[in-house]
């Protein structure tokens, strides 16, 4: 066993500016417990549906720890202040969260009975502390016209980058029903000030529209699922069951919602091992199966046709992606990628009526990747939707992006647009009696699947000049193939990262790049003798076997 993982730090100088004559200027620290700290004053304010959005509403929220009486008050909406007949209910879920600087509290309530197209008014509150009086509005009983908005990976710069773009999708569609996000809201499961942070993105918004998120691996520190994400979501209980094991690991992560004509659907592609899978698999099936609705969208982190040269979800994809063509689900909406992608499979734009436009339409479930955060891939490429029979329509990098989409009858409209506000993709779904029909706004994206991995936002390299002649080989190298690894999951080691030997250890390292995991076996058992997952995604492996130190090369991080 190696000694630790050794990680390059990088040293910085800081320079203070001089002003006058040799005084200095700094600036006073603000620590995270100023910026995030909780009070009795209650603030992170979200609304999730817990069960039928037309006759119920979750709503949950923060406190410091030691507020031991929670409930909201509601009513129907009024124009007047100091609204009279109030209705009271206590919280169902009080959760203490500890956080590296400070302790917090979060408390869910449910209200049940509500009217359908009814709006209410609510705040929330310990008796004494509230906070300001709100409104969300009831699903309507029928498949009424909506917006919703969708929005791929935050993660980084949420403050500094992230937060213009949501704000910006709120004043596009500030009547949106429903907020959906596909994963991958912070970088650190665990960090509170990051979460912080994505509340003070979405301001009041949270509090007046239903937000629906699938847990990305970021949502993740090792395999335990984020503690404030447990105690802030309260998603529907209607997810797979089965094993009280398997049953455990994906409640509140997988499940579905339904509003006003839409079915929408909540994966975890986080959960790869066999058994877990085959469970969601199943109830995919069946959710399918039984939707009632017009129309179905699922959303999940890791896409079925990767947009990273370097990543491969196989696993997902050969589990799901039957289920979404055979069923014609309407749109896949995913992250992961850090880099916009849009496309279909390619049975999509065979047998369709001669009448059709073959460039702008076609017919089966729309595949989109997105990404609001700052942080951005620049290996993007059509590789693995070509090589699984897709065709990759649309592709950008370096770019930070949410969608608009509107629900209306026979029509879905999808817009996505960038962080200053201009359109830069689109499409619409027809869907009636005769069949359904998608229509793109433009004529795909000539992407050479000849060169399947450009370089977004890069400088192509130098031309090297011509060909040398290598000369004519001097030796050889005689090799016999002595056994072969089958001891590790199939499941999870689903693309290779990168490999070393220690011959002081004599222990063989593998690295795993979708389950950021890497595999120390006894070369001659086949044995592995420890597994050690990472937070970001594996590319290389190295030894120093003088300081039995083992270096791994991370994406988007330094050795």
């Amino acid at each position: 066993m190696l000694a630790g993982i050794a990680t390059a730090a990088v040293a910085a100088a800081l320079l203070t500016p001089v002003f006058g004559m040799g005084s200095t200027a700094t600036a006073a620290t603000v620590t995270p417990v100023q910026q995030h700290g909780p009070s009795v004053v209650p603030d992170r304010v979200v609304l999730t549906p817990s069960g039928d959005l037309s006759t119920s509403q979750a709503v949950t929220w923060r406190t410091s720890k030691g507020v031991t009486t929670a409930k909201a008050e509601y009513r129907v909406a009024t124009a007047t202040p100091y609204p009279t007949g109030i209705l009271t209910v206590d919280a169902s879920e009080n959760t203490d969260v500890s956080t590296a600087n400070y302790d917090e509290a979060f408390h869910t309530v449910k209200f049940t009975g509500l009217a359908p197209s009814t709006q209410y008014q609510y705040r929330v509150g310990d008796g004494t502390n509230f906070s300001e009086w709100q409104h969300f509005t009831t699903a309507a009983a029928t498949a009424e016209p909506f917006s919703f908005i969708y929005l791929g990976d935050v993660q980084n710069g949420i403050k500094s980058d992230a937060s213009r773009v949501i704000r910006n999708a709120f004043r596009d569609r500030p009547d949106a029903s429903i907020v959906l996000q596909a994963g991958d809201l912070i970088d650190e499961a665990n960090n509170d000030s990051q979460w912080g942070e994505v509340f003070d993105a979405a301001g009041y918004q949270f509090g007046t529209q239903n937000f629906l998120a699938a847990a990305g691996n970021h949502e993740y520190e090792g395999a335990q699922l984020s503690t404030q994400w447990q105690a802030q979501f309260e998603y529907p209980d209607n997810g797979p069951t089965g094993s009280a094991g398997i049953e455990a690991l994906l409640k509140g992560t997988v499940y579905y919602t339904d509003y006003q004509g839409v079915r929408f659907i909540s994966l975890n592609s986080n959960i790869t091992d066999a058994a877990a899978l085959a469970v969601q698999t199943a109830w995919l099936s069946k959710t399918l199966d039984e939707n009632p609705n017009k129309w179905t969208v699922v959303y999940f982190h890791h896409p079925v046709f990767s947009l990273d040269e370097g990543r491969n979800n196989r696993a997902i994809r050969e589990a799901w992606l039957p289920l979404f063509e055979s069923h014609n689900v309407d749109l896949v909406l995913q992250g992961h990628d850090h880099n916009y992608g849009r496309g279909n499979s390619n049975d999509a734009e065979k047998g369709n009526p001669a009448t059709w436009n073959a460039d702008l339409n076609y017919d089966g479930p729309v595949y989109a990747v997105s990404v609001v955060g700052s942080k951005m891939y620049s290996n993007a490429g059509p590789r693995l939707w070509t090589e699984n029979d897709a065709h990759l329509k649309k592709l950008k990098g370096d770019v930070e992006l949410y969608q608009l989409i509107d629900v209306a009858g026979d029509t879905l409209r999808y817009e996505s647009r960038t962080a200053d506000g201009q359109y830069f993709d689109g499409l619409t779904i027809v869907k009636n009696d005769s069949g359904k029909a998608v229509t793109d706004d433009e004529a795909p994206q000539k992407i050479d699947p000849s060169n399947p991995g450009p370089c977004l936002g890069c400088e192509p390299n130098p031309d090297p000049g011509g060909p040398t002649d290598p000369g004519t080989p001097t030796g050889s190298v005689d090799y016999e193939v002595t056994g072969a690894l089958d001891s590790v999951n199939k499941s999870n080691a689903q693309l290779p990262a990168g490999s070393a030997f220690s011959q002081s250890k004599d222990r063989l390292y593998l690295g795993d790049q979708n389950s950021r995991s890497i595999f120390e076996m006894n070369a001659d058992t086949d044995e592995v003798t420890r597994t050690i997952t990472l937070p970001e995604n594996i590319r290389d492996l190295g030894i120093d076997d003088e300081k039995q130190l083992l270096y791994v090369g991370q994406q988007n991080r330094n050795w």
